[in-house]
C-alpha cells in the first residue's frame, strides 16, 4: 500500500488550484479583458469587445477563415444570450445562467480549435489574466495615494 506523502499532496493542490484558475477564468478574449466587473462598469459583452477580441484570436491563433466563421458565430451568440440574462434580477440565476454561458461558449470555441490553437488561447487567457491583475493593482494603487 503506497502511502500519500507530503511532495504529492502539494503537487495536487498546486495542480488543482492551476487546473481551478483556468477553469474560472473563462474565454478572456470572448467575455471582454475583465474591464470591468459586478458594478456595470465597463463592457465585456460589447459588439466592440468582441470584434477585437476576435481579431486578437484570429491573428495569435492563426484561424482560417471557417474557424474565425465559427467562432463569430458562438460569441454573437453568447453576446446575445447575455443580453438576455442581463434582464434577470440579480440573483443566483443569474449567476448560474452567465457561468452556462461562459462554459459553454468556452467548450464551443475549443472544439473548433486544433490541439496547438487551444494551448496558445491557453497562454493568451493567462497573459489577459496577468494585464488585470496589473491594472487592478495600479488602479488600488492610485485609489490609495488619494
Amino acid at each position: 500500500m503506497k502511502f500519500i506523502n507530503k511532495g504529492n499532496i502539494i503537487a495536487a493542490l498546486a495542480g488543482g488550484i492551476a487546473a481551478l484558475a483556468l477553469t474560472t477564468g473563462g474565454v478572456a478574449l470572448a467575455y471582454g479583458s475583465g474591464h470591468g466587473g459586478p458594478h456595470g462598469k465597463g463592457a465585456h459583452w460589447s459588439p466592440e469587445k468582441m470584434e477585437e477580441h476576435l481579431t486578437e484570436m484570429t491573428q495569435r491563433l492563426d484561424l482560417n477563415a471557417e474557424q474565425e466563421s465559427n467562432i463569430r458565430a458562438i460569441m454573437e451568440q453568447a453576446v446575445a444570450r447575455h443580453q438576455e440574462i442581463k434582464e434577470l434580477p440579480r440573483g443566483k440565476e443569474k449567476f448560474v445562467a452567465m457561468k452556462d454561458v461562459r462554459f459553454a461558449t468556452e467548450d464551443q470555441i475549443y472544439a473548433n480549435l486544433t490541439c496547438a490553437q487551444r494551448e496558445e488561447l491557453r497562454l493568451l487567457k493567462r497573459e489577459h489574466k496577468v494585464e488585470r491583475m496589473e491594472e487592478r493593482f495600479e488602479n488600488r494603487k492610485s485609489e490609495d495615494s488619494k
